[in-house]
């Protein structure tokens, strides 16, 4: 059994046989194997995400290792987790994985605080209500005192604010010398190789470029802009000029939401919006049937859950992991 289910975590339907698929099945019918399948396609996921391209995991030499421990035990469900969970403890290379989201750094720094994420994704709530998302690798601080006199915070990497209002009080942001200004609204910010991409779904900021230090947020030679609902602004850090462009700017924030729901959706704008989701680039083949419409809401379940659930809703579509760590849809 640890063979079929290795070659079903692999590749799916497409790397078993008809009577392997046959006897999976039998066993995946049997009460509560389904839900234990599908942690355990979860905690495979991490495992390739995580192992580097250049190295190549003995999986099947870790899965003898510990197989023992599951054969001819009457607890086969409980164990046979374990036994994925071991797995992938001797092959993964880096951490820790995208749902967990809530891994949260925190340290003192210059009198102040510095919020990092460590992992896929990560919340805080800053003290005055502003809820902030982090993307994997960013990091925000602020002061110790922050929203007693003054809301600075300084941004590198990705985030998504949503901002409590207070008009005695603007919310502020510094990032790689752009200055943003808010009293109470929802915009993603990004830094890029050569600017900052501010991204606004509701409400209005202030764009000061050239912006350095300090809580006067005056405005620099280059002239400041103003950002409403729908507008997407490109810092450019090499001038200090500012261009806006009307985009799908609540599309560019999806994978800040706590939920992304689907409602009669076709497999093309679901992979569209799950690549945005989990950060991996999705694909769909020319000749995949995408007539299919499909209902289902995300949380904090791992691609390889979703990607399964898919399959299952389809018969007639597969999917398969290529070496740069991309989905394909067939």
């Amino acid at each position: 059994m640890t063979d079929l289910i290795i070659k079903s975590l692999r590749g799916g339907e497409s790397e078993l046989s008809s009577e392997e698929q046959k006897i999976f099945n039998e066993w995946l019918s049997h009460p509560g194997n389904e839900r234990l399948y599908l942690r355990a396609a979860g905690v495979w996921s991490v495992a390739r995400m995580k192992v580097s391209s250049s190295e190549e995991p003995d999986e099947k030499s870790a899965w003898n290792r510990i197989s023992p421990i599951i054969d001819g035990r009457r607890r086969k469900g409980s164990r046979i987790f374990s036994a994925v969970a071991a797995c992938v403890a001797a092959i993964i290379v880096a951490g820790l994985s995208w749902y967990v989201i809530y891994d949260l750094n925190i340290e003192s720094r210059r009198s102040g605080m510095l919020f990092s994420s460590v992992a896929g994704k990560t919340f805080v709530r800053l003290s005055d209500g502003s809820e902030v998302w982090l993307r994997d690798g960013s990091r925000v601080d602020c002061l110790e005192d922050f929203g007693r006199r003054t809301r600075t915070v300084g941004l590198a990497g990705e985030a998504f604010f949503d901002v409590a209002g207070d008009r005695s009080r603007p919310f502020r942001i510094n990032v790689s010398g752009l200055g943003i200004e808010v009293l109470g609204t929802s915009f993603g910010v990004e830094e890029v190789s050569d600017g900052v991409v501010v991204n606004l779904v509701e409400g209005t900021v202030r764009l000061i470029p050239g912006y350095l230090s300090g809580d006067d947020f005056q405005d620099s030679a280059h002239g400041e802009k103003v950002l409403t609902s729908g507008e997407t602004a490109y810092y450019k850090t090499s001038d200090g000029t500012i261009s806006i462009s009307r985009e799908d700017t609540e599309y560019r924030s999806l994978w800040a939401q706590d939920r992304l729901r689907f409602i009669d959706d076709d497999i093309a704008d679901v992979c569209r919006k799950l690549s945005v989701w989990y950060d991996v680039d999705i694909s769909v083949s020319e000749n995949t049937d995408i007539g299919a419409k499909l209902s289902f809401t995300v949380t904090d379940e791992p691609l390889e859950v979703i990607l399964s659930l898919i399959r299952r809703a389809c018969p007639d579509i597969g999917y398969r992991y290529l070496e740069d760590g991309s989905v394909q849809i067939y």
